[in-house]
């Protein structure tokens, strides 16, 4: 039994948000678990600030003598992970795996860009729903038809015990976790076992 029951507390409110008659059978609040997200954003170094850091690492004279060079060879441990050949996500990918799989425009990207710090996700008997808790009402900001998801499974970690992947029918993947007052995984087993029955 979970501590806080989101179906409990968030069940009325959940269910004014969806479609008339729309059964609710299973919701939690989510976020994309820590991990490695791979593209979600653009590369670094395309950014503007990315730009004014090269043109920067540009303008600085190569160090000369051995105290020059060890300060710089420091400085390239601490902030630029490539010096060590480590993955670009370092720790990222370390700790959490990679988090979200999928080109642009794809069901896992789109899920991702519509999760914030007040979202919920909602399995209901004909839809996978994100919500977005605002101004004390929720509103749908996601819907997917439940034959949308072709796998769904618990992804724990070793404090992240609220952890679970959804795979999309166009083949991208996301993990998403449970935070805040849900310290166990009964959220996330609710919403796989919403997700995989009669499967």
């Amino acid at each position: 039994m979970p501590l806080v029951d989101d179906l409990k507390v968030w069940g009325d409110d959940a269910r004014r948000a969806l479609a008339p008659g729309e059964a609710l059978l299973a919701i939690t609040s989510v976020a994309v678990a820590y991990g490695a997200r791979g593209g979600a954003e653009p590369d670094f170094w395309t950014t503007p600030a990315g730009r004014v850091v090269d043109r920067v690492n540009r303008a600085v004279p190569a160090p000369k003598g051995w105290v020059g060079k060890a300060l710089a060879g420091v400085g390239g441990v601490a902030f630029a992970s490539p010096s060590l050949d480590l993955p670009s996500e370092f720790p990222e990918s370390w700790i959490g795996g990679r988090t979200c799989q999928g080109p642009v425009g794809s069901l896992a990207r789109q899920l991702e860009a519509v999760l914030t710090g007040h979202s919920f996700l909602a399995v209901t008997a004909q839809r996978v729903v994100a919500l977005t808790n605002r101004d004390d009402r929720m509103a749908v900001t996601w819907a997917l038809p439940r034959h949308g998801v072709v796998a769904a499974r618990r992804r724990p970690r070793l404090l992240a015990r609220g952890r679970f992947g959804l795979v999309f029918s166009d083949g991208s993947w996301i993990v998403l976790g449970t935070f805040g007052a849900h310290v166990g995984s009964a959220h996330a087993e609710r919403v796989v076992a919403a997700l995989t029955a009669g499967s």
